[in-house]
Parts: structure tokens; sequence; C-alpha cells
């Protein structure tokens, strides 16, 4: 039986309940295939959904670890939009965990890591061809995992 969950745009179709890793130590692919009408982003295909590659840097392996988004208002450069002339650019694996849906990288726990300079470094220097004109990072993957 396959569920499916429709959250703030993001529809996840996950499969029956699995013996799974534990999400921190799970890693997505490297070519993430998500599918895009407008700024609605989905995992799985779906009629009148676009496919695209969401760029995701596994660089850490270790567990527990969690994905950053990097975010840029560079439309052309873009994977997809979430509204507000605000774009995902790709996605990086940091130490830390989820809560809820967010990752809290180590040491930055319950903090913005949107205006961090490590993050904003971090995304440049990872995604280059995506951040050439600036990326900042913020923590709301665990969708991918299917975490409400």
């Amino acid at each position: 039986m396959k569920l499916k969950y429709l959250l703030s745009g993001l529809l996840l179709i996950t499969g029956a309940a699995a013996a799974q890793p534990a999400i921190e130590a799970r890693l997505l692919p490297e070519d993430f295939r998500v599918y895009v009408r407008d700024n609605q982003v989905i995992n799985q295909p779906w009629p009148g959904f676009e496919e695209r590659v969401l760029p995701t840097v596994n660089d850490f392996r270790g567990s527990p670890g969690c994905y950053v988004a990097c975010y840029s208002h560079d439309a052309e450069r873009a994977v997809y939009g979430v509204g507000g002339e605000i774009y995902v650019m790709g996605q990086i694996r940091v130490p830390g965990n989820y809560q809820n849906r967010v990752c809290q990288p180590a040491d930055y726990e319950g903090r913005d890591i949107s205006a961090a300079p490590a993050f904003k470094k971090l995304c440049g220097r990872q995604l280059p061809d995506r951040c050439r004109t600036g990326c900042w990072a913020g923590g709301d993957t665990g969708g991918w995992f299917g975490i409400q």
C-alpha cells in the first residue's frame, strides 16, 4: 500500500512500512530526481510534472546527517521555485539531525542558518555552478524522507 502526503506544495509518495535505516543515516542519490510544476515539487513522477535533477552533495557520509537546501534569487540556474522569487539550487548533506522536517546542523541546533556565513560559503563551494550569484541555506528538507 502506498501512502500519499501533500505538504506545503510537496507531494510525497511512500511505500508500505518496511525496515529502513534511521533517516539520519540515509543518503539521497547525487542525481536525485524531483518532479516540478510551477512552485510545487514532488519526489515521484506525476502527470503534469517535469522531471529535473536536484544536485545533491554527499561529501558527509557519517551518521547522524541531514540535508541543507541552498537557495538563491537566480531563476535561470534554479531547479525549482518555492515562491517569493526564491529558488532551490541544490542540497548538501551535513552532520546533524532532523527536528520535525527541518535539518538542524551540528553546532547550529535551534539557530537560523539562513544568515550564517559558514553555510553561504558551503553552498558556494559545493554548488559553484548554481550559486554564482550567491546562495543561502535552509534546513526544510525532511519531506524527502516523509517527515511531516
